[in-house]
């Protein structure tokens, strides 16, 4: 409004001098060639010229300065309801949302953040996410990923370490938006943050049964080979002996294999079944 004003005065100024100076060059030349009746005409003319240009001028970069005024104030009701839409969206919304400023600096949370986390909008606002938010043990590979792409304003994808005010750690996936005015100018960052440590942890869980499963397999490939392969040998070797205390010794070393075969398969039922007893239930079908 200021720079309008200001153009308008500058411009007014601009053809009051060119005016009076040509005007008074005019005056000079017909002072000698007009009576003194048709000079006051002249001159007379010559200010209510001035009057009509300069107002009529003034009319119209006035209207012109409205004009931008309102269209400015109708751009700046659209965008002040839709950020009242879009606030009350992101304060109802399960996720966590963060909003920095291009120094990095919490501007705002949302509800859920504060039910979620522990803080308050008041314990957080002007501190970076990393002050309360990001788990500072775990959470330093994390931070510098973070930082990497904010230096460059992208838009990009994480999992992120956190913990909460009552130092309870969780884990969420994280996405980052990139803010800008409509001067195309740099504000800061909004994030949107979803918990996803139960998911981790069945990860980590599967990560272990994986394991036990490799377990039970390399158990089933060699150690059961082993008191097999010789229960088969000695049953062969008993259908070729012909005699009794022979085959006595021979049943003897098949029934101690099979004893050996009997608790290796006793060792893979509980380790599987320990493994089926901690596993989670089955989700329910939709």
């Amino acid at each position: 409004m200021r720079s309008g004003a200001l153009r308008i005065a500058l411009i007014y100024l601009a053809v009051s001098l060119a005016w009076i100076l040509v005007s008074d060059r005019m005056l000079t030349v017909y002072q000698h060639i007009l009576s003194p009746a048709w000079f006051v005409i002249f001159n007379d003319s010559r200010r209510f010229i001035f009057l009509s240009v300069t107002g009529y001028l003034l009319y119209r970069m006035i209207r012109a300065n409205e004009k931008k005024l309102i269209e400015s104030e109708r751009h700046s009701r659209i965008r002040d309801d839709e950020n009242r839409k879009l606030g009350t969206i992101l304060t109802r919304v399960n996720n966590l949302i963060i909003i920095t400023d291009k120094n990095n600096y919490i501007s705002w949370v949302n509800k859920a953040f504060e039910d979620f986390t522990g803080y308050s909008f008041e314990e957080v606002a002007g501190y970076t996410p990393a002050t309360f938010f990001i788990d500072g043990e775990s959470g330093i590979d994390e931070l510098s990923v973070i930082l990497r792409h904010k230096k460059v304003r992208e838009a990009f994808a994480t999992e992120v370490n956190c913990r909460k005010k009552n130092g309870e750690k969780f884990c969420v996936h994280s996405e980052y938006t990139p803010l800008f005015d409509d001067n195309k100018e740099f504000t800061g960052y909004i994030g949107v943050y979803n918990d996803i440590t139960g998911l981790k942890q069945k990860q980590i869980e599967a990560g272990r049964q994986i394991e036990k499963l490799k377990e039970v397999a390399w158990l089933s490939s060699h150690e059961i080979r082993r008191p097999l392969a010789n229960i088969i040998g000695l049953t062969n070797l008993m259908k070729v002996t012909p005699l009794m205390d022979e085959k006595i010794r021979i049943l003897d070393s098949i029934n101690r294999s099979a004893g050996e075969l009997d608790k290796i398969i006793h060792v893979i039922n509980s380790t599987v079944g320990t493994e089926l007893e901690d596993a989670p239930p089955p989700a329910p079908s939709s």
